[in-house]
């Protein structure tokens, strides 16, 4: 999923810098041509200090403001990118790792935005999961030992408890199949 959306994201981004590059090109050789960069070179501009410049040098300078920007929008780029897919791959191998039944995992949460949220919502699931997991693990416990004692005090149909007793323990061991976080829930 990672390489997916990061390709993806990447894709996009890379064409928005590509364009500021081209922009970039067509203004430089727009200047370049013959008949225009006679026109605007002989129209003169002050710089900051007063001094009278050709505006050829202004063509040099909004090039390298386009180089520079498509620098900058790519690194910025790369860093938005990173920051959504790299936590957003955390989660899917946390969420895979649940689904498989391994209920000890847990979702690195470093941020308090939506992808936080995720995490945080992900967190709490797993959590109510590992609940039902042992609530449905000590009650087949309980009600396991109770049968036992009702055989031992009374005379009650073997045939019928060992049913019951081989259906729990089924239960039992579907729950146990489970990883779980080690708590200290009774």
């Amino acid at each position: 999923m990672k390489q997916k959306l990061q390709s993806r994201l990447l894709n996009y981004f890379m064409l928005i810098a590509v364009a500021a590059m081209l922009i970039g090109v067509e203004f430089y050789f727009e200047m370049s041509h013959g008949q225009v960069n006679q026109e605007i070179c002989s129209l003169a501009a002050e710089d900051s200090t007063g001094k009278t410049l050709p505006l050829g040098n202004l063509r040099n300078k909004v090039v390298i403001m386009f180089g520079m920007l498509t620098v900058v929008v790519a690194i910025v780029l790369t860093m938005f990118i990173r920051n959504i897919t790299t936590p957003l791959q955390k989660m899917a191998d946390v969420a895979a790792g649940i689904n498989a039944g391994d209920l000890s995992l847990t979702v690195p949460v470093e941020t308090h935005d939506e992808i936080g949220q995720v995490g945080n919502a992900i967190n709490e699931l797993t959590s109510n999961l590992q609940e039902v997991a042992s609530m449905t693990s000590t009650t087949a416990g309980d009600i396991l030992a109770q049968i036992d004692a009702l055989l031992a005090s009374h005379n009650i149909g073997e045939d019928r408890a060992g049913e019951i007793r081989t259906g729990l323990r089924s239960l039992m061991e579907f729950v146990d199949s489970f990883k779980l976080l080690r708590t200290d829930i009774p």
